[in-house]
């Protein structure tokens, strides 16, 4: 798989190539912004142990610009760039930046990116804060034990089926990559990724003796709006590692799929994800909701399931977790670019991990209510 997307590479480069002269007599890519910023104001009643208090207000952001561009060379292969910076962070200021190549033959991806099998996947949608994307982690707190671990130890939930249905092998995110999408036909479209290992911002070299690399992802999906407004959509996504970590014996793989439809103003969709092999985020989570919107309103009511097998070694179960949470959110377009929204939601999380000493750690549940804008640009 890697050879064929190497190779596709390669013929994309040839034709920019026999148009080199006139590409550059043309005028430089300029670069435009884009982005958004959300704001979220809520209250949440957390189920607080003895020795902590997560319970009160919150105030919550997030936001990225986008630097994007792109020119048609005379074959009319067009060119483009996306660099998103994150604009509330305290660790990867760059979000993605990547190059696309688009023609007849389809799309081209090379840099930090997210793979095939996340972007072409479909989940129910949602109209406030996101369930299926762990946002409901940033407004439950997970009491820990004297150890300091807790329910959520181990992570799991971005990325992966504990938190999401987006996933990609060891959670791989915006690692650097190749994506080739074909075009779409009939209402079908395939692409493929191959992801040297899961590091990004780094061009250093991968070490396949510690490490899972040679990542291969794909994704299958199908779109289609037929009469009387009605819109189906199905997505299948597989992931895996064709070169393990030396003597783990372990293959991590990945799993997703999607189905949705939409009639009229009316929506509904469930999606479903798991990981094997991935040592303590090893797991299934499974999303289903059905919305409704009219002209610049909209409301939806979204369920999500988590689970995380966590690592048994001798007796000891250490990262076992399970979460149910249901949110019942409204959105309003107060104008061009600006959204309003709220969400109320309840969130149980519970665990077996024998590695907590804590009863109080073992269970956490939390209500909560949050109001937000979001500004598109």
């Amino acid at each position: 798989m890697k050879k064929v997307l190497l190779g596709t590479t390669a013929i994309v480069a040839a034709g920019m190539i026999a148009s080199a002269p006139s590409a550059i007599a043309a005028e430089k890519i300029k670069l435009g912004l884009g982005g958004y910023m959300i704001q979220d104001f809520g209250y949440v009643a957390n189920d607080d142990s003895a020795t902590e208090d997560f319970s009160g207000f919150d105030v919550k952001s997030d936001a990225e610009v986008f630097f994007k561009g792109k020119t048609t060379l005379d074959n009319g292969i067009s060119v483009g760039l996306n660099v998103q910076l994150e604009a509330n962070t305290s660790g990867d200021q760059i979000d993605e930046s990547y190059i696309t190549f688009k023609g007849g033959f389809g799309q081209v991806d090379i840099g930090s990116e997210n793979s095939a099998q996340y972007k072409m996947h479909y989940a129910p949608a949602d109209f406030g804060i996101g369930i299926n994307s762990g946002d409901q982690f940033g407004w439950v707190s997970m009491t820990s034990d004297a150890q300091g671990d807790s329910i959520n130890q181990g992570a799991g939930y971005f990325r992966g089926p504990f938190g999401s249905t987006y996933i990609e092998p060891t959670q791989a995110n915006d690692s650097t990559k190749v994506t080739y999408y074909t075009p779409r036909v009939e209402g079908f479209q395939l692409g493929l990724s191959y992801s040297p290992d899961a590091n990004q911002d780094s061009n250093g070299g991968v070490n396949r003796d510690a490490n899972n690399t040679d990542l291969v992802m794909a994704g299958l999906n199908f779109n289609r709006n037929f009469a009387n407004s009605s819109n189906f959509r199905a997505s299948l996504g597989y992931g895996t590692v064709l070169d393990e970590i030396d003597g783990s014996g372990n293959t991590p793989t990945s799993f997703n799929a999607g189905v949705g439809l939409k009639v009229g103003g009316f929506g509904i969709g469930v999606s479903y994800a798991n990981f094997d092999d991935h040592g303590a985020t090893t797991g299934h989570g499974i999303n289903g909701g059905v919305n409704y919107s009219s002209g610049p309103w909209g409301i939806s009511l979204s369920y999500f399931h988590g689970e995380k097998d966590g690592i048994n070694t001798a007796g000891t179960v250490d990262g076992e977790g399970q979460q149910d949470t249901i949110h019942l959110s409204a959105k309003y377009a107060l104008g061009p670019g600006v959204t309003g929204y709220g969400t109320l939601g309840h969130s149980e999380f519970e665990t077996d991990d024998t590695d907590l000493v804590n009863e109080d750690a073992a269970e956490v549940e939390a209500t909560y209510v949050v109001v937000g804008v979001k500004l598109g640009f």
